[in-house]
């Protein structure tokens, strides 16, 4: 019993420190995405704050593998760097940070039975307006003739309502999102 705790107590002591190596910097390069969102955003003393500590963080998983570079501790350190990658990501996706150009592309003019216009791209804008958010319209040629492009620049969070305004008019319009590195800045000259 005691040779059994003894082989317990050397693979845990084996382990424990390349776990710990692989959540410390997992959470560093957390931060580091997170902060790299921030520098692009211009949010300085955000992006301040997290470096400071994705700087603690990572010394301290650098000091564990230093003082030891053996095979599990610098697996651990690599383990983490991939691991802290994808939760960054995510993250980010998750708290959709920045803001997004949403392009909605509809047919120039689409009449009913009775030849009356049902869908073009100012009436595609207005019910973007009236959700509350601008809307340009440009008209082009496509493929299968004249069509209208309605802009949106909006933080990311509103997209799904922009397009979503967009589809209460023309259900199977199209859509693109443009992501925009800094956030969407308000003009006090009006809206477009």
């Amino acid at each position: 019993m005691e040779q059994v705790l003894e082989q317990v107590v050397a693979v845990w002591s084996l382990l424990w420190p390349a776990l710990a190596v692989a959540a410390l910097r997992a959470t560093d390069v957390t931060l580091t995405t997170v902060r790299t969102v921030l520098v692009v955003q211009s949010k300085r003393w955000a992006a301040a704050a997290v470096a400071g500590a994705e700087a603690g963080v990572w010394l301290s998983a650098a000091g564990i593998v230093f003082a030891d570079t053996s095979p599990a501790r610098v697996a651990g350190f690599v383990v983490g760097v991939a691991t802290g990658t994808a939760i960054g990501v995510s993250l980010i996706e998750r708290l959709k940070v920045g803001s997004t150009t949403v392009r909605v592309y509809v047919p120039a003019t689409q009449l009913d039975e009775d030849g009356v216009t049902v869908v073009d791209g100012t009436r595609v804008a207005d019910a973007i307006r009236r959700a509350g958010f601008a809307a340009t319209v440009f008209t082009g040629r496509g493929r299968d003739g004249p069509v209208d492009m309605v802009l949106s620049t909006v933080s990311r969070r509103n997209a799904e309502q922009v397009l979503a305004a967009a589809r209460t008019v023309d259900h199977d319009a199209f859509a693109s999102f443009d992501s925009n590195p800094r956030p969407v800045l308000h003009s006090t000259a009006g809206r477009v």
